[in-house]
């Protein structure tokens, strides 16, 4: 990338006062595109300026969006970013697979590095034992991409054409969807040699396309020993051999592709492809990073012509002359309208915000994944030691290694199965049954445990939920972009979930007692929740005081919907565009109608 610019002294000075470990592995390409030079692409803090398009955000979906408008030379189109370079700030903690989120804790007082993480904190959620957990939200360029576990999967077919349905808009129908799929990404086979053949994967090429990118799709050059007896252990419990988990049908068990760049085998982020990329081509792009855009500002209160921006005590403003675009994330799109005048009236007169638009919904609908903890036992299965000499040499001569993998590489999901089902209650499993039938319920990982210098036997089957019932919210708490919001995930709140959830214990506690038929020896006794953790209240209590998790896949703050529907919590339309101004949209999960089934990294 373009920091190859930087005298090698000076850059070899920096990053040392930054790497965490002995593994200084960065990789830059020479990013001068036409006869531009690289402060072309940086716009100066504190002096107006004025651009076709402002991109407020730039991560997963801002810089998709910002370079996709850039590409063909048209649009001049403005990237304004809270964060910085991850490979700075968070160094190989970001790019390392192994790392990916060894810096994020869902405890709010854990370590937490605020150069790539908004810090936020849910307030005290009732139904977990008043717990408060720190939830994820990526404050850099790449935004979220650069701190997750870089896993790749898409919802189900059903999923997205009940999306289309609900919105009333075939062009989010799943046939009509691939294509923008396949055009954003380049897959890449494993490499055999390096996994051995006991890790040989399945995959639909027919989901995917040699002509697309730039993001990387690939898989790990190592494969987690206990993931890949959980293979055959899962099928052997009657789950199918899944097909790459990109064709629109999650159902099964199979190794899960990451964005990983198949060469490096480090991360590969929107930054470290959709932007490098951009500024290798010359676009007509202008980054403002460390950056926050504090307002939105309007013409007679009805169309958006640009924002307010702010940085080390300047201020200034980025003016648009089409459109504002929204990518502030789940979390501080919802913000930024509301501090601007859009949202629930109520909200804003308390606050004294002048308002422009009455949309309750803003902040409202949030829907999220969620784990749930999970069944641990002892294994014969010795989780291998990540960082290493032999491990940390492995990596930096032959990107092969643990180092390569960020842990859990194996996905299942399914729908609950039958002899569980039954024990549903008829209200849950006729709420239930408003998903489509090829959305699954539940994702089973069958994960190694254990710490960096922690050689535990201990192995998991952890609990993720898929199609939750819950909705949390999150609204402002000043009239100020620089105080957070206060958010409430609400997870576990609706009785359908809680239901789902101890049955989803029961079926993973019945998925161990396969392994032994494929050669892992168990242990006589559940490290947790415990072989006295029996009955329904005391699998609820166990899974409220200590299971659950945050897994960051959060959407529908700002709701999609139809027009008319703005009473209904809708915010945007299927276009993004905020209802009720004009030059205005939202592009981001904030957007979605719901969370799809799976993760969320390449939907957004």
């Amino acid at each position: 990338m373009f920091l190859s610019l930087l005298s090698p002294a000076v850059l070899g000075l920096f990053l040392l006062q930054l790497l965490p470990d002995p593994i200084q592995a960065l990789t830059w390409q020479q990013p001068l595109g036409g006869d531009k030079i690289l402060g072309s692409f940086f716009g100066l803090p504190g002096q107006d300026a004025t651009y076709d398009y402002v991109v407020v955000g730039g991560g997963l979906a801002g810089l998709v969006t910002a370079t996709r408008l850039a590409e063909n030379g048209t649009f001049s189109v403005a990237v304004v970013e809270a964060g910085s370079f991850y490979e700075f700030t968070n160094s190989n903690k970001s790019q390392i697979p192994w790392y990916s989120e060894s810096s994020v804790s869902d405890d709010p007082e854990g370590y937490i590095n605020l150069l790539i993480d908004w810090g936020l904190v849910t307030t005290p959620q009732p139904q977990l034992n008043n717990r408060r957990i720190h939830y994820a939200q990526g404050k850099t360029l790449g935004g979220s991409s650069a701190r997750n576990q870089m896993i790749y999967d898409r919802g189900s077919k059903g999923s997205y054409d009940y999306w289309a349905e609900l919105v009333g808009d075939e062009s989010y129908k799943w046939d009509n969807i691939l294509p923008f799929f396949k055009r954003s990404m380049q897959f890449n086979p494993p490499n055999f040699g390096a996994r051995g053949e006991n890790a040989t994967p399945s995959y639909d090429l027919e989901a995917y396309s040699a002509d697309g990118g730039p993001l990387q799709v690939s898989y790990p050059n190592f494969a987690m020993p206990f993931g890949v007896y959980g293979v055959e252990a899962f099928k052997a419990a009657g789950l199918p051999q899944a097909n790459g988990f990109s064709n629109g049908d999650l159902h099964g068990v199979d190794h899960n592709p990451f964005t990983i760049d198949p060469v490096s085998q480090l991360r590969s982020s929107s930054e470290s492809t959709f932007l490098d990329h951009a500024i290798n081509a010359g676009s007509p792009l202008t980054v403002y990073p460390m950056t926050q855009a504090m307002r939105i500002l309007f013409n007679n209160n009805t169309r958006a012509t640009g924002i307010h921006a702010h940085s080390s005590g300047m201020d200034w403003e980025i003016h648009a002359r089409k459109e504002v675009i929204l990518s502030a994330g789940v979390m501080h799109s919802p913000q930024l309208l509301m501090v601007s005048g859009i949202g629930p009236a109520s909200t804003l007169h308390a606050h004294n915000i002048t308002l422009i638009k009455d949309l309750p919904g803003v902040g409202q609908n949030m829907h999220d994944s969620c784990a749930i903890g999970g069944v641990i036992r002892q294994t014969n299965i010795t989780n291998p030691l990540p960082i290493t000499a032999e491990t940390i040499s492995t990596f930096r001569q032959n990107r092969t290694g643990i180092l390569t993998n960020s842990g859990g590489d194996v996905l299942s999901f399914e729908k609950l199965p039958s002899q569980y089902r039954s024990h549903l209650s008829n209200t849950t499993q006729s709420q239930l049954a408003q998903w489509p039938s090829d959305w699954p319920e539940i994702e089973l990982l069958p994960l190694n445990r254990g710490g960096p210098t922690d050689a535990s036997t201990g192995s998991s089957i952890a609990i993720l939920m898929t199609a939750t019932l819950s909705r949390g919210n999150l609204t402002i708490t000043s009239a100020s972009m620089h105080d957070p919001p206060t958010l409430s995930p609400n997870w576990l709140l609706h009785p359908a979930d809680q239901d789902l959830a101890i049955q989803a214990y029961r079926r993973a506690r019945e998925l161990w007692t396969f392994f032994p038929g494929v050669g892992v020896d168990i242990g006589p006794e559940e490290m947790s929740p415990g072989d006295n953790v029996t009955s329904d209240a005391q699998l609820l209590e166990y899974i409220r005081k200590q299971g659950v998790s945050g897994i960051h896949h959060a959407s529908s703050t700002c709701m999609m919907g139809k027009a008319g529907e703005e009473g209904e919590g809708a915010v945007v339309d299927s276009k993004g565009r905020v209802f009720g101004v004009e030059g205005l949209r939202v592009v981001d999960a904030s957007s979605f109608r719901f969370t799809p089934p799976g993760h969320t990294q390449a939907a957004t």
